[in-house]
């Protein structure tokens, strides 16, 4: 009986350590959940409060991370808005100079279909206006002497070399040397000049043409505007070298005399009109 009495004794000692140490193993598991379980909580409510304040949201780190570190990860975030860059073209404008341009012609159809009296006067400036030639040598020569050449980019000539050219430009050049056939009296515009066959007439001073085509009394005509306002014309020509609006220099070839009723001879016609009227030229041009 005394050793049955011990078993039990041993086997009651037994159940106590082990009901002992399991208690002791669920309160630190317990604890632990409820660890974990708080951890998770703080970070939850850490990226809820980054989120909230447009912040990047902070990650625990892992074992790993502590231990060997960690590389930086750049977070962007999306949605962001961009500045538009205004548009090139303003329809608003662009829409506004149509109906002013409309408006402009609707007026000057008016004041044409109108016969009242106070429509003499705009109709005598609108005339002036239209039949008046633009002054392009002259707008072309002012802006290479206020803003310089359009292309800088290309060689240009030695300083003597421009010098001795703007001392050459103030005076006419010769188009074609020949003999007058018909004289600025007789014609009232311009001079009829003979001179041998195929030769080319050139300018006698830089400008632009302004003309060049055919013209009922003269032919094959180029007319040219210079920068002092001055116009020289080439007619009765045979073919035109130039092209309209063309900037030409001085002596540059603008066609070839026409055939004459003479063998191996040819002719030309030329004119000057300075201040809107023709000039003899046999009075400034030797063609001899």
């Amino acid at each position: 009986m005394s050793a049955w009495h011990s078993l039990d004794r041993l086997y009651i000692s037994f159940r106590k350590e082990l009901y002992k140490r399991g208690e002791r193993m669920g309160s630190q598991s317990s604890s632990e959940v409820r660890k974990r379980i708080a951890e998770r909580r703080k970070n939850r409510e850490r990226m809820m409060n980054a989120s909230k304040r447009n912040e990047r949201p902070t990650w625990p780190e892992m074992e790993d991370e502590k231990e060997w570190g960690s590389e930086n990860v750049f977070v962007y975030e999306e949605g962001v808005s961009e500045h538009k860059k205004p548009p090139i073209i303003n329809k608003d404008w662009i829409l506004f100079r149509i109906l002013a341009s409309v408006c402009l012609v609707l007026c000057m159809a008016i004041i044409y279909r109108t016969s009242a009296p106070w429509t003499q006067t705009a109709k005598t400036t609108l005339d002036q206006v239209y039949q008046k030639e633009f002054q392009f040598a002259s707008v072309s020569s002012w802006f290479e002497d206020t803003v310089g050449k359009p292309f800088a980019f290309l060689p240009e000539e030695s300083v003597n070399e421009s010098k001795n050219n703007n001392a050459a430009d103030n005076r006419f050049a010769t188009p074609a040397t020949g003999t007058i056939m018909k004289s600025f009296v007789k014609d009232g515009q311009g001079v009829l000049i003979k001179t041998s066959n195929n030769t080319s007439v050139d300018t006698i001073k830089e400008g632009v043409v302004i003309y060049a085509g055919e013209k009922e009394t003269h032919g094959k005509t180029v007319i040219v505007q210079h920068p002092d306002k001055s116009e020289s014309w080439y007619a009765h020509l045979q073919e035109i070298n130039v092209n309209l609006y063309e900037q030409i220099k001085k002596g540059t070839k603008v066609g070839i005399v026409s055939p004459s009723d003479e063998p191996d001879k040819g002719e030309f016609y030329f004119a000057l009109k300075a201040n809107g009227k023709f000039i003899d030229p046999n009075e400034v041009i030797s063609f001899e």
